[in-house]
């Protein structure tokens, strides 16, 4: 990750720098903050230099019009003791004795989006966002830990972070949902997976990442694999 990377480099420079000559540096003016920041790797401040935040909902309203909604968030951030890892759900939740299967065949890292229909007059959508800033606590949220698998009171929704994967699957009598991040092939991939049979169904599988302390500019499709890869590194 980048501030384990900018810390390696200023523990080396204090390394090497008891044994450079310090006469090279007489008469030399200090470089700008505006000219640090063009920097490969920039540097970084206390505790700011570094966030990343996944936020994944489903919305499923079945042909009767009932309303379904759940919700599941990943933040990693740097602190002063170390890069450190949250997770939440908004749901009652209890211990499960089943995990979920998150497919990402085909595809060696990032996103990854599959939807199967069968049947008619049926309305689903996967989507991604990118934002900057921080997400926003889940109302209700639950904090959960590596290695969990839990199941909400309904029994329909299973919250996974084992074996490798990190996400929820919502098993319905006419269809399955699916978000998470998985490790397949130790490549990292956000996975979106939608399966109906029937009629009159909306379901809407949507993902924000939202980031802080670093600046993606035009990177933003070709850093989602990397970012996925870091989340998988700790712990999973």
């Amino acid at each position: 990750m980048r501030f384990c990377l900018v810390t390696g480099i200023l523990l080396a420079n204090s390394v090497f720098a008891s044994d450079a000559p310090l006469e090279v540096f007489e008469g030399k003016s200090p470089l700008l903050d505006e000219e640090l920041a063009e920097l490969r790797g920039k540097y970084t401040e206390s505790g700011q230099d570094f966030y990343f935040g996944l936020h994944m909902q489903t919305q499923y309203i079945n042909q009767q019009g009932v309303t379904q909604q759940v919700q599941m968030q990943i933040e990693m951030s740097n602190n002063s003791n170390g890069p450190a890892m949250r997770i939440s759900v908004a749901d009652n939740v209890s211990d499960a004795d089943h995990g979920i299967n998150l497919s990402a065949s085909g595809q060696q890292r990032g996103l990854q989006q599959t939807i199967q229909i069968a049947g008619d007059f049926n309305q689903v959508k996967n989507q991604l966002d990118f934002e900057q800033g921080n997400l926003t606590p889940l109302a209700n949220g639950v904090e959960i830990v590596i290695g969990q698998t839990l199941v909400n009171s309904s029994g329909d929704v299973v919250y996974s972070t084992a074996n490798g994967q990190l996400g929820y699957q919502v098993g319905m009598s006419s269809g399955t949902f699916s978000q998470g991040v998985t490790s397949q092939g130790g490549n990292g991939q956000l996975v979106q997976s939608i399966q109906i049979s029937g009629a009159f169904h909306q379901v809407t599988n949507s993902s924000l990442i939202r980031y802080q302390g670093i600046d993606l500019g035009v990177k933003e499709r070709q850093i989602l694999g990397q970012q996925v890869r870091d989340i998988i590194g700790i712990g999973l």
